[in-house]
């Protein structure tokens, strides 16, 4: 009787482990954890309007003469509109 409980609890263990192999190897629940990713840094970009640094994909973005500029708010944009553009660019 006790060798039919060993032998009943000895399949049921291999039956186990054979199933959670497969679950493994096809990535369903349960299968092991993979580490968590680590953010990518933001790139900085500087405002031309009022030199204020922002992260790259926060900021607002105007292609002036073929160069992309970012800004930190609407009303720097609108500033460079403004003015014509980058210092460096006015006659």
């Amino acid at each position: 009787m006790i060798w039919r409980l060993l032998l009943g609890l000895a399949l049921g263990f291999l039956a186990f482990r054979i199933i959670r192999k497969f679950k493994e190897a096809l990535g369903g629940p349960g299968s092991r954890p993979q580490a968590p990713r680590q953010p990518q840094p933001d790139e900085l970009v500087q405002d031309p309007s009022c030199g204020t640094f922002i992260p790259r994909q926060e900021a607002l973005k105007l292609t002036w003469e073929g160069q992309e500029y970012f800004f930190c708010s609407e009303g720097c944009l609108k500033r460079f509109r403004r003015q014509g553009g980058p210092p460096a660019l006015k006659d």
